[in-house]
């Protein structure tokens, strides 16, 4: 990778705090039953930001104050597909992958955080929920 034009990377590392990617892993058929994958924790650094009201309103969707952009210098593999963020003791489901090509011009990934309400837990894996309460 060639050297980013513009330097968001130094921001980046600026805002970082640690966060934790729940990275569930594919599931198999064994004799006709499903088993689902297990899921992998992944500890790493990333800028965890609130969304502004504008940009809120004006991406077209429907988001609540608790959603958050997520910038990290490395990429989340399959991001839209089995990852769940936790980030201040909150989980969030990644909704938006924002990757286009920008990478080489910023050398930063972003990403869309959709908050995980403690009621919506039912799609969970079970160790997360338990973290998630605390247990």
């Amino acid at each position: 990778m060639r050297k980013p034009y513009f330097h968001l990377q130094r921001l980046v590392k600026k805002y970082s705090r640690p966060i934790r990617l729940h990275i569930r892993q594919e599931g198999v058929y064994d004799g006709g039953v499903y088993c689902p994958g297990e899921t992998e924790i992944k500890d790493t650094y990333g800028a965890c930001i609130a969304m502004k009201r504008p940009s809120m309103n004006d991406s077209g969707g429907n988001y609540a104050k608790e959603d958050k952009h997520l910038y990290l210098l490395n990429p989340i593999p399959h991001a839209l597909e089995n990852v769940k963020v936790e980030c201040d003791g909150q989980m969030y489901t990644i909704t938006i992958d924002r990757d286009h090509g920008n990478e080489p011009f910023t050398g930063v990934y972003a990403y869309y955080l959709t908050w995980i309400s403690k009621f919506d837990t039912k799609e969970l894996p079970p160790e997360v929920t338990q973290h998630a309460d605390g247990a």
